[in-house]
Order: C-alpha cells, then structure tokens, then sequence
C-alpha cells in the first residue's frame, strides 16, 4: 500500500511531502519512507527503507535550480483536478522523482473526453494522460479520467491489466427537473465575517470610503443642504398644496 501526506502552496509548490510505501508479506515485509522538505536552499529529503529487521536511512539534498518545475505525488493529485477545472488544452512538462528517487521528467497530455453509464446515469468524464520517464527503460504511463466536478472514475496504468473506477454515482450529483446531472446546491450558510479579521478590516475600509464619498458629494453640491433642512423641517400634518 502506499500513503502520501503533502503541503502544497497556492503556486503548486511542495512545502512538505512524505510518502510511506509498504509491502506485508509474512517473513519478508518491506517498508519505505520518504521525507521531502523545503529549505532556504532548496529541498532535503530523508529516504528510509526497513526489510526485516535491517533498517538503513539516506539523505539527499537538492538545489532550488534542480526543483525548478517539480511537481511531487501530492502536487500532482492538485495539478490534475485544477487541469480538469480549468481545462487542458495542451501538454504540459514538469519534473518529478522516478521510482528510484532520481529527478526526471513528467507530462500531462489531454486525452479525449468519454460518455459513461453509471447506475443508468450517463455522465461526461475527461481524462489525462501522466508519463513518467524512466531513463533508458520505457516511461510509465497512467490514464486517468474524471467527472466534471473532478471526481476521478478511472485510473489504469498503460500496459498493466489491473485498473480501477468508481462503481457508484457521487452523492455530490443530483438530479434536476430540467436538466441533466447538475452541481449540488449547498445553500447559504451564516458568514461570520465579523470574526474575520482580513473581512472586518475590509468591511472598515469600505465604510470610510464610504464616508469620504459621501461628505465629498455634499461638498460638490451645496444646494443639498438647504434640500435637507426644508425637507427636516416639514411636518406631515401641514397642509401642503
């Protein structure tokens, strides 16, 4: 099995990663454990391997040149559903770690889009196609397909006759009388945003601009005043003609 923890900024920059990969076979089980963490040079990262009951730990570092355009496994989860998101309309050429740890080169193609039945519930899926070089050896390759609010329903590797794809329809679907499968609607909850500093303060400076927009229009129109005051001064139990 294999799990993978990662931090990732805004601008799709690993700030940690770490991914565990074990294999438990009775007398023979293996365990690997990689650490990947930002410095102020660039990157270090910690690999330990336990078989048995040897154990051995290496530590590389990398230089913030040789990260430039990586994209690590957590990254990459992000990277395909924002393409999903926002469309991909071309190859894409980052960097990543190969199975051996060594940097090399990854691509994301866009892959023709797909009808599918669920449950009697057609949907559109739209697909990527990830290569990772493995230096002499052929690149790996992965087809991975998802459904427009970024659901993955697919994943199989090139080559390999194990594959694997959702079965069920995404509670997240559901269904409209006058349309086809649609986007749920979650309603509006209560936004506190008095106890959010960054939107009081934003709300603060909105009120006096506010204010000065104000004070500066009665100034461009001094005929307002006396507007005010004789309409201040009116009763409505006058007899008006």
């Amino acid at each position: 099995g294999t799990n993978i923890t990662a931090y990732v900024s805004p601008t799709m920059e690993t700030l940690e990663h770490t991914q565990h990969e074990y294999v438990n076979i009775p007398g023979n089980s293996l365990t690997k454990r990689s650490v990947l963490s930002k410095t102020a040079d660039g990157y270090e990262m910690v690999l330990t391997k336990t078989e048995g009951d040897t154990e051995t730990t290496v530590t590389e570092s990398f230089s913030s040149d040789q990260m430039t355009g990586f994209v690590s496994e957590g990254a990459n989860l992000v990277l395909q559903r924002l393409s999903i998101a926002h469309g991909m309309h071309s190859r894409m050429c980052f960097k990543t770690f190969s199975t051996d740890n060594t940097l090399t080169s990854v691509t994301y193609s866009p892959l023709e889009s797909h009808t599918i039945s669920i449950q009697n519930v057609t949907l559109e899926t739209v697909g990527i196609e990830r290569s990772v070089e493995n230096g002499e050896e052929s690149a790996t390759s992965w087809k991975i397909y998802f459904l427009s609010d970024g659901h993955m329903y697919s994943r199989a590797q090139v080559g390999s006759p194990v594959y694997m794809k959702i079965k069920d329809v995404p509670e997240n679907f559901i269904r409209d009388e006058d349309a086809d499968w649609v986007f749920p609607d979650f309603g509006k909850g209560k936004l506190h945003w008095e106890d959010d500093i960054e939107m009081l303060s934003h709300f603060l400076d909105r009120k006096e601009e506010l204010k000065e927009d104000h004070v500066s229009y009665m100034r461009r129109h001094p005929e307002l005043k006396a507007i005010l005051g004789d309409f201040l001064q009116f009763s409505p139990d006058e007899e008006t003609e």
